[in-house]
């Protein structure tokens, strides 16, 4: 026996088997060969595109009542990740457990990699008092030990420890400092004092992140013309990159991308404390009873459905955003 599930597209596809609240899934059949606690393919056709996985019977209705007859399945982890990566996202999904709760300022900081000894350029992208995001190209990796020296902008020096606690592709890594001496930490704060009397930008900043090349430069080249600075994105891991280096004013999110979807883009947002308080819009092509939902649960601010107007998007970031 094969069941099959059909999906409209790859959006309807992520929100019931990626997204879903719910462990199991209800298939209506009239078959009676599915056994509770057996496995059994199960067929996911969206569109013209066939994908097969592999499911427990976890449940069975037969037929005669009010409801249809059918069965329950519960995908496994691996089934889920095949068909996360069907539709381009990360292997696993990025849940953070905390987030951020020292206040960092963006800066552009030069630092020495003095353990390990590596010859790579390097230099921190934002700071705080308690860790740092670093840039560099120098095969580091979490739970790494290193020993910096980082000249601040007056042109002192200063050595500090820290371990490597986040790592991406794009050759960032989130260090946390580790027995900071009273000499460095009062570098780091007058660092810091420097970095927040700094004059604020002139035109607020959105980050506009969507796979959509076309949809992209539609609202990029809308907004610019309305004043604001543009930032994109074609991918999660990449906005949220530059979400936290950057920290705009507002961000655009595509629901479903590649890398990492916009959910986990704004759950991880919601817990940290330098990114909490930015409005999030999701767009996207879900049903909107679907979209709101999702947008509820995920701490999004607002929502627009595809396809927009020019109208919608100005309607939306006007809302949040005064000028």
């Amino acid at each position: 026996m094969r069941l099959r599930l059909e999906f409209s597209d790859k959006y309807e596809l992520w929100s019931e088997l990626v997204k879903a609240n719910t462990d199991r899934v209800f298939i209506e059949t009239t078959d009676t060969a599915a056994k509770l606690g057996t496995r059994v393919p199960v067929e996911l056709a969206v569109g013209s595109v066939l994908l097969v996985a592999v499911a427990d019977v976890v449940g069975i209705r037969t037929e005669g009542g009010r409801f249809k007859a059918g069965v329950w399945v519960r995908l496994g982890d691996e089934e889920v990740l095949k068909v996360r990566r069907f539709l381009g996202l990360a292997e696993e999904p990025t849940r953070p457990i905390s987030g951020r709760r020292d206040h960092r300022e963006p800066c552009q900081l030069a630092v020495t990699l003095e353990r390990p000894a590596v010859p790579h350029a390097a230099k921190f992208r934002n700071l705080s008092v308690s860790g740092a995001l670093l840039e560099t190209t120098a095969a580091l990796s979490a739970g790494q030990f290193l020993e910096l020296g980082v000249k601040l902008d007056d042109g002192t020096t200063i050595s500090l420890s820290a371990e490597v606690v986040r790592e991406r592709n794009d050759a960032y890594l989130g260090l946390r400092f580790v027995d900071v001496s009273e000499h460095a930490l009062a570098g780091l704060r007058a660092q810091l004092e420097r970095l927040v009397s700094r004059p604020p930008r002139a035109r607020q900043q959105i980050l506009v992140a969507d796979d959509e090349a076309d949809l992209r430069e539609f609202l990029t080249r809308a907004l610019a013309k309305h004043g604001y600075e543009v930032l994109e994105a074609s991918g999660g891991r990449q906005a949220m990159a530059i979400i936290r280096e950057e920290r705009p004013a507002l961000v655009v999110l595509d629901i479903l991308m590649p890398g990492m979807d916009g959910v986990d883009i704004c759950k991880t947002m919601r817990a940290d404390v330098e990114l909490a308080q930015i409005p999030v819009i999701f767009a996207s092509a879900l049903e909107a009873s679907l979209l709101h939902g999702i947008a509820d649960e995920s701490g999004a601010t607002d929502f627009v459905s595809k396809p927009m107007t020019l109208g919608d998007l100005l309607n939306v970031v006007g809302r949040y955003l005064k000028q």
